[in-house]
């Protein structure tokens, strides 16, 4: 699961599969990394996580509302996604709509080429909705009029042993979501972008500020203290497939057990719809990792470098560093093509104004989360999952 509890602080970073050269390393004798300079491969592919198809009632609103099997040919087709999950409403369907939609989706995977991701929308009457994705195409209807409650679904699947994950998603707009609790081992992810709009913090761009409540956007989220990566999804109702928010998903392979592995490690990146590629990684460790370290370990875990690349789909405006909900770095410099970057940063260990000095040396006990925001010109957005890094105290 990407965790260490060790003194090991640096690691080889992956190679991914639109891999860009590190072009700030022009100015120095090795400007171009090779194999032996990485820990592994693994590719990036792209799909929309949240969609929903005419069985459910309330897609029914627009000009576009296809069938399941319109949207797996959309999405496959016209869209050229790897992936698509429909989540349509396990309180406005049948047993044998699920059963026949569960059979659909396994008929339209096929490894390598696309994978039509099983799940289900689960809405109760409080709490706010979620996406349960599985790992299998054989799974129960899971309904939020029987399973009223998020301890009560994590439950659920626990004791039965069901392996699937959940997601929350429009949390802070008129469908307030309960996100005072979550679970580290079933909820990997918060939707940070989809029709509904930018939920990164209050006032973020893409937002409609007037239909959202305060205190439940990612950011609050994560500043719980949640190990929360980040997808997008469109939310589809009169919309095709991924045509507002997607997500981008670093797997080992274009399989269901591969894409299930990588959301619950949190290797994911989301996007407000545009398959921009974006890689963050901090002393070699990728997008979803956590690394714990004590008052003994900080000199061996700090300055940290911070590792970004990028390919946009139009030019790219800035890269910005988040640490713990603020901006503090800033890219806006590209050193080849407009709509490519690539740079490596040090952080220090943290201020000291202020700051606790732990022992006789100046060293900071800064819990901390770190990811990449990406803007383009044309206004398209993509963010990183983080990384966290958790300070222990050891006696």
């Amino acid at each position: 699961m990407n965790t260490i509890f060790h003194n090991v602080f640096k690691k080889k970073p992956w190679q991914v599969n639109w891999f860009i050269p590190e072009l700030e390393h022009r100015k120095y004798e090795k400007a171009f990394r090779i194999d032996t300079d990485y820990s592994e491969k693994v590719n990036l592919y792209f799909g929309d996580l949240h969609k929903h198809s005419s069985l459910s009632p309330c897609a029914d609103v627009g000009i576009w509302n296809g069938s399941p099997d319109d949207c797996y040919n959309y999405a496959k087709s016209r869209m050229q996604t790897d992936f698509l999950a429909l989540t349509d409403h396990a309180e406005k369907i049948s047993e044998e709509q699920w059963k026949n939609s569960m059979l659909t989706a396994e008929r339209a995977s096929e490894t390598g080429k696309f994978i039509a991701w099983p799940a289900v929308e689960w809405a109760p009457s409080l709490y706010g909705h979620r996406n349960i994705y599985f790992s299998s195409y054989k799974n129960p209807l899971i309904s939020g009029n029987i399973i009223v409650s998020p301890p009560q679904l994590w439950n659920y699947l626990r004791t039965r042993k069901i392996s699937a994950l959940t997601i929350p998603h429009h949390t802070a707009r008129e469908l307030l979501c309960d996100l005072t609790r979550t679970d580290d081992e079933f909820e990997p992810a918060f939707e940070i972008f989809s029709g509904w709009g930018n939920e990164e913090y209050y006032g973020a761009p893409l937002q409609d500020t007037d239909h959202s409540f305060t205190r439940n956007f990612a950011i609050d989220t994560l500043m719980r203290g949640f190990r929360m990566g980040f997808v997008a999804g469109g939310d589809g109702h009169p919309a095709p497939p991924a045509n507002s928010g997607i997500t981008g998903i670093y797997a080992h392979d274009l399989s269901l057990p591969s894409l299930f592995e990588a959301l619950s490690a949190r290797r994911t990146i989301a996007t407000t719809g545009a398959k921009i590629k974006l890689d963050l990684h901090v002393n070699g460790f990728p997008v979803g990792s956590t690394v714990f370290f004590n008052q003994h370990q900080i000199e061996k875990l700090f300055p940290l470098e911070i590792g970004v690349s990028a390919e946009g789909t139009d030019n790219i405006e800035k890269i910005e560093i988040i640490e713990n909900g603020c901006t503090v770095y800033t890219k806006t410099k590209v050193r080849a093509l407009m709509n490519q970057m690539s740079f490596r940063w040090f952080r220090q260990a943290g201020p000291d104004d202020g700051s606790k000095v732990i022992g006789s040396a100046k060293l900071f006990n800064i819990s901390r989360f770190i990811y990449a925001r990406l803007t383009q010109r044309d206004g398209h957005m993509a963010w990183t999952s983080p990384i966290w890094l958790n300070f222990y105290y050891e006696e």
